[in-house]
């Protein structure tokens, strides 16, 4: 068995109830890090060889600390800014060259001079 890395350690002692024997415990049944000591849990905790109490505190503190990061998330989300709804045109019908007529209607372009001043000739 290796020595666990000082990485390791300083991961595990971070979890309140961990010192460094019981870190050096944990890593040496193959966990590394607050999720891997959350996933193996209270079973897990006492099979590595850590006291039933102890298991118990260190168990309770990594769960208490995935819902304060959950809590911490929805709040998150929840503060987070809102799309705004897209802003409403504000140029009229006789802005865009649109006749009250034409609304709802498909419009083609000229297909040359001619045709278009027939198209403003109508229109007047």
């Amino acid at each position: 068995m290796a020595k666990p890395s000082k990485k390791v350690i300083d991961a595990l002692t971070a979890i309140p109830g961990v010192g460094e024997a019981t870190a050096k415990k944990l890593a040496g049944a193959g966990m590394k890090t607050k999720a891997d000591v959350a996933k193996a849990g209270l079973k897990g905790l006492k099979a590595a060889g850590i006291s039933a109490g102890t298991a118990t505190k260190i168990a309770k503190a990594v769960a208490s600390s995935a819902i304060t990061k959950a809590k911490k998330k929805v709040e998150k989300a929840k503060s987070a800014p809102k799309k705004a709804p897209a802003p409403k045109s504000t140029i009229s019908d006789t802005e865009s060259g649109v006749r009250g007529d034409q609304i709802g209607k498909k419009l083609s372009a000229p297909k040359s001079v001619k045709d278009m001043m027939k198209r403003i000739r109508r229109s007047d």
